[in-house]
C-alpha cells in the first residue's frame, strides 16, 4: 500500500462526513479499488510514481463532493466491468469445450459457472483484500475462487465432480498473479505446471491405470485457454479503469 494513496483517501473521506460511516467506508473502498486498478495498469510500484498519478487527479475535497452527489455511478461501472471481464473468461472456456465436442448445454453451464461465478465473482470481491501483501492476496484469491467454483463441480453427467474446483482455483491464481505484469517464461510455465498437477492428483485419487497420455494435449490446451482468457479479461479491465476512474485535472 502507498502512503500517498492513504493520505489522498483520508482527505476524500473527510469530505464525506455527511454520509453514514458504513456508506463512507464503502465509497472509499470503491475509490481505492479504482485507483489501485489504474496504478496496476500503469505498472506503478513506487511512492513517487503514485504521488505523480494522484497529482493528475481532482482535489480531494471537490472529488468528495462529486462522489457524494453521484455515488452510485462508480459502483455501477465497477459491477459492469466485472461482469464483462467474467464474460470474456466464460466465452473462451465454453467455446473451447464446444470445439472439443461437448454438448452445447454443458458448454453453456461451464461458461456461466466459470465466467460469472468465478470470473465476475473474483472481480466483485477483490477490493476486500487489496491491502494484503502479494502472496497473501494470491492465497486469498485461490481460496475464494475455489468456493466460487462450486457450480463448476456440477457441470458433469455424473453428479458432483470436485476436481472441477481446481479450474476455479487456477483461474483465481492467474487473475491475482497477472494483476501486474509477469515475465513471459512464468506465463508460459503456469499452464504446464497446472496440467501436471491435475494429472498427479487424478492419478493419486483414481489410480495410475486411469491415466491416459492422449488426454495431456487436450488438458494443456484448455488450461492455456484459461490463461489467455484471464490475460484478456485483466487487460480489458485495466483499460477501463485507466480511462474511467478519475479525470486528470487538465481535462476537467
Amino acid at each position: 500500500m502507498f502512503r500517498a494513496l492513504d493520505a489522498y483517501l483520508a482527505e476524500v473521506g473527510s469530505g464525506l462526513r455527511g454520509l453514514t460511516r458504513r456508506r463512507r467506508r464503502a465509497l472509499i473502498r470503491e475509490l481505492e479499488a479504482h485507483l489501485q486498478d489504474e496504478a496496476e495498469a500503469r505498472s506503478i510500484d513506487s511512492e513517487e510514481a503514485m504521488t505523480a498519478l494522484l497529482a493528475e487527479k481532482e482535489d480531494p475535497g471537490w472529488l468528495a463532493h462529486e462522489i457524494a452527489s453521484g455515488e452510485g455511478q462508480d459502483a455501477n461501472h465497477r459491477g459492469g466491468t466485472a461482469l464483462a471481464a467474467g464474460m470474456i473468461i466464460g466465452l473462451a472456456t465454453g467455446g473451447h469445450l464446444w470445439f472439443e465436442g461437448w454438448y452445447w448445454y454443458m458448454c453453456l453451464a461451464f461458461a456461466l459457472a466459470q465466467g460469472l461465478a468465478v470470473g465476475s465473482g473474483y472481480f466483485w470481491v477483490r477490493r476486500h483484500w487489496l491491502r494484503l501483501n502479494p502472496w497473501a492476496r494470491t492465497v486469498v484469491a485461490v481460496l475464494i475462487t475455489s468456493l466460487l467454483s462450486i457450480p463448476l463441480g456440477f457441470t458433469t453427467h455424473h453428479g458432483f465432480k470436485f476436481t472441477r474446483l481446481f479450474y476455479g482455483a487456477f483461474t483465481g491464481f492467474l487473475l491475482e498473479r497477472h494483476s501486474q505484469e509477469r515475465p513471459l517464461w512464468q506465463t508460459l510455465l503456469e499452464p504446464m505446471v497446472f496440467t501436471t498437477l491435475m494429472f498427479c492428483i487424478e492419478a493419486a485419487l483414481l489410480g495410475p491405470a486411469r491415466f491416459h497420455w492422449w488426454r495431456v494435449p487436450a488438458e494443456l490446451s484448455f488450461n492455456a485457454t484459461i490463461l489467455l482468457s484471464v490475460l484478456a479479461a485483466s487487460r480489458f479491465r485495466r483499460l477501463l479503469a485507466e480511462r474511467r476512474v478519475l479525470t486528470p485535472q487538465e481535462q476537467g
